[in-house]
């Protein structure tokens, strides 16, 4: 990743988003300069994180914004997704 792709990085979080559609938010934040995003669903089911991970996939790679998927490495292939954030690994 270049460094400048470092510069916002919006981590998503479904019960901050006050009912709000994720993929709107994650829209405006870039809108507003984001240059990454980590999809984090901590509550839904693989099918439903796969929709959400394919949608925000499709918005971001035209614009060149890297997608993280949270935990979930058969999401991210799936999706082919810029990376995986998962704290397990930073557990001591």
């Amino acid at each position: 990743m270049k460094p400048e792709q470092l510069k916002l990085y919006l981590v998503t979080d479904r019960p901050l988003s006050l009912g709000r559609d994720i993929a709107w938010i994650v829209e405006e934040a870039v809108k507003g300069g984001v240059t990454m995003v980590q999809l984090r669903e901590k509550d839904c089911d693989t099918r439903e994180f796969l929709e959400v991970a394919q949608k925000l996939k499709s918005l971001l790679k035209p614009l060149g914004i890297p997608l993280l998927i949270n935990d979930r490495i058969d999401i991210a292939l799936a999706v082919d997704a810029d990376g995986v954030h998962n704290w397990r690994n930073y557990r001591r």
